[in-house]
């Protein structure tokens, strides 16, 4: 029981930390980690639509020379719509060991709930999907919606 409060105080902790790097993120401003949280979860959430089995995905992005690595799950990051040019790379496994990428630039990010840019997945050999988009990019506010990975190339 005491290791469960440890890992419970931990945890805790973490969000804490988490929550006060984001909330002094620049209004306005693309940061990385914001970029690479939600591709993160938004590329994750794609890939299991177009049927893949996720077992792990960890993605990185840098913002002006700044990087920052997530690895699912995650907390959702919270804020506006923020523009600039990220660079993502994403790297993780399937349940049957197929190496899975996800790479591209992103322009904007949507408050958490949507990534808009160039991004391509592959999964061992295939593309599953080359797009310009993940997420709900037409909302103005309240929570993500599902995921889309609207004008896939399979």
């Amino acid at each position: 029981m005491k290791r469960l409060q440890q890992w419970g105080v931990a945890g805790g902790l973490a969000l804490a930390a988490f929550g006060g790097v984001v909330a002094c993120d620049p209004a306005g401003e693309m940061t990385a980690s914001a970029v690479s949280i939600t591709t993160d979860q938004l590329g994750t959430r794609a890939l299991k639509d177009h049927g893949i089995d996720v077992r792990w995905m960890s993605c990185s992005a840098s913002v002006n020379s700044a990087t920052t690595a997530s690895r699912t799950p995650s907390p959702r990051p919270s804020g506006g719509t923020a523009k600039g040019v990220a660079s993502v790379d994403c790297q993780g496994e399937t349940a049957d060991q197929q190496k899975i990428t996800i790479t591209g630039r992103i322009t904007e990010q949507l408050d958490g709930r949507c990534v808009r840019g160039r991004l391509t997945a592959e999964v061992g050999k295939r593309t599953v999907f080359d797009v310009s988009g993940l997420g709900d990019c037409t909302a103005t506010s309240g929570p993500a919606g599902k995921t889309s990975a609207a004008s896939a190339r399979s």
